[in-house]
């Protein structure tokens, strides 16, 4: 089984401080899988589209959110990729966001404040449950606190801009490159594809495809929503149209 931890890449040591303690708890029941370096292409999204037995295998996602990382649409994106799939979503807040301030769609997942005194119990009680582990393990739960703090100490609390819908910044339109700009034409008659029919399009490998889709997706030119059978479908939003149009593209 796998569990797949999502965070910003400033924040990596603490997704690697979890993925000791949950394999070291949990040794013959699970994998845990980091993304390493996220900015670079979607990971969760990735995986489950190249992996036709994801859904057997893959029992949790983690999202490492802070005010930080939850400025990053990516975010919202990896775990709607999960949700469709029908696999547990399991927020972890610190760094300046409680579990109460989580923006939806992120707020309607059960999470769990890092911060908080029995945040490891809750957190392997969870864990423990998706993986159809009886008996909760054996922890040495304040020294996984205290590796915790420590990396805590590294990370400096994002500042979210509120002053816009949803506290996220708003840039001004910068040209595209060509095949983001060729993805954006074939979505405009408006009917939304996969990432699979897109690669067919273009006749690339749908691995391809994915690290254009997520900038488009950070842009707010394209947004991701259920397919049916576990799969996303990416739409042109309004901005993607408005580019378009304002480009002579359309």
């Amino acid at each position: 089984m796998k569990i797949f931890i999502t965070h910003i890449q400033e924040e990596f040591q603490v997704a690697m401080v979890l993925k000791k303690w949950i394999e070291s708890a949990f040794p013959d029941y699970c994998e845990v899988m980091v993304s390493t370096d996220p900015d670079s292409i979607p990971a969760v999204a990735q995986y489950l589209e190249e992996n036709e037995q994801a859904l057997e295998e893959i029992k949790a996602l983690i999202l490492l959110c802070s005010s930080h990382s939850i400025q990053k649409p990516w975010l919202s994106f990896e775990a709607g990729c999960a949700w469709v799939r029908k696999i547990s979503i399991i927020p972890v807040c610190y760094s300046g966001i409680s579990r109460e301030e989580l923006p939806e769609p992120l707020s309607i997942f059960h999470g769990f404040d890092l911060e908080q005194r029995d945040f490891g119990q809750q957190l392997f009680m969870t864990l423990a449950k998706e993986l159809g582990v009886s008996e909760l393990p054996a922890v040495q739960y304040r020294q996984m606190r205290q590796e915790l703090n420590q990396v805590m100490e590294t990370i400096q609390p994002g500042v979210a801009d509120f002053s816009r819908p949803g506290g996220r910044r708003e840039t001004a339109d910068r040209p595209l490159e060509s095949f983001p700009v060729q993805i954006l034409q074939v979505l405009s008659d408006g009917f939304g594809y996969t990432s699979t029919v897109l690669a067919e399009h273009f006749r690339t490998e749908e691995k391809k495809i994915l690290p254009h889709l997520k900038r488009l997706i950070e842009g707010n030119y394209v947004y991701a929503s259920p397919a049916g059978m576990g799969h996303v479908r990416y739409n042109m939003a309004k901005r993607g149209r408005s580019y378009l149009e304002e480009h002579g593209l359309i």
